[in-house]
Formats: structure tokens, sequence, C-alpha cells
């Protein structure tokens, strides 16, 4: 199972989607999760460009303002698609991926900066915890730090790390370690962060 996540602050250039669709080319991806797309609709040949043949099935949540958005696309030979939820932060869905023949929920979120909305987040996504099954992988932006030692030169907060880290406790879930990088984000002034990641 080959999982590709990416915010890609904005897909609507051509040398966006031709650096997507090399990515998945280059790792043979079973799914994609993009985030912050930009964009207020999706087309399949839109989509089809991205995955490079016609095997593939999508759901996306449009932009808001020119702002958010989310795309999930997955091979319809690996994985196949049972139920779904579609939201301002996050896409949800249930299916079965065939090479196991094992139920999964497949989970792609862009979670917002304010704490207030992350932790209303963290609550909606363990809600969803007892209506899907329980073989989940969330992959995505979580906009969040468990500890200090995810970023340098950062703000963040201990109210918030505390939150997130007993999000994903709660869950029962596993944070899957970095290969390779500790940090998902770089901006100016040497700032780097770790708010990209996988919870299986």
């Amino acid at each position: 199972m080959r999982i590709i996540t990416w915010n890609i602050r904005g897909l609507g250039s051509a040398s966006k989607i031709e650096a997507v669709s090399r990515v998945v080319r280059m790792n043979g991806a079973d799914v994609c999760l993009i985030q912050e797309t930009k964009m207020d609709s999706m087309s399949v040949e839109l989509v089809r460009k991205i995955w490079g043949d016609d095997c593939f099935d999508f759901k996306y949540v449009a932009a808001v303002e020119r702002s958010e958005g989310l795309l999930m696309i997955w091979d319809k030979g690996s994985f196949l698609a049972e139920v779904d939820l579609c939201e301002r932060r996050i896409i949800a869905v249930a299916g079965k991926w065939v090479a196991e023949e094992k139920a999964v929920t497949l989970v792609n979120v862009y979670a917002p900066n304010s704490l207030a909305e992350q932790k209303m987040l963290w609550e909606e996504i363990y809600g969803l915890r007892n209506q899907f099954c329980k073989a989940w992988i969330i992959g995505g932006d979580f906009n969040a730090m468990r500890n200090r030692s995810e970023c340098i030169n950062c703000s963040s907060t201990e109210k918030g790390s505390k939150e997130f880290d007993e999000f994903i406790k709660r869950c029962n879930l596993v944070d899957l370690p970095l290969i390779g990088k500790k940090f998902t984000w770089f901006g100016p002034n040497s700032k780097c962060s770790r708010l990209d990641r996988f919870l299986v």
C-alpha cells in the first residue's frame, strides 16, 4: 500500500499538476491525498492528468474563497470504496483494500490553525471512528505539533500540542515516524516544523 500526502498550496497551474503526477508515477502510488488545492471544482480530466490512466476514482472538497480544498485519488484496482464523507476539513472513504481483502478507512485531513477549530476537528474525527471501520489510515496537514521537538523557531502552544497528542492516543492511532528528515514545513528565518504526518 503506497500512499502519498502533499499540501500543494494551489493545484491550479500546469506545473503543479505535472509535479504531483510525477510523484504519483515515480512512487507507484495507490492513493494520493492532496491538501490546499485552492480550487472550487475538480474535473475528471484534471484528475486523469494527475493519475496518468483511467483506473482511478476520487473525492474532493471545494475550496472556500480560493483557500483550502481537498482531493483524494485512489487506484480502483487496489481500493474498493463503499462509503464516504466529505466535509470542509476532511475526506473519509471506507472500503476494502483488495490485495489483503481487509476493510480500511482512508482519511485526508487539512486542519485549521485555530486551536478552538482544531479541537472541534479532533472531536469530529474521533466521532467518525465509531461510524467507519476501525482500521484507519489518516494522512494530511494537521497544522499541529505533538511537542516542541517538532519545531524550530516557530510559535507553538503547550495546550495545542497536548490536545493533539491526547487526540492521537484517544483514537488509538500510531504516529508513523519520518524517514530521511525531521520536518515537513520550512519557512523564512530558518523556521521549520512537522505539520504533515500519517496516523494509523
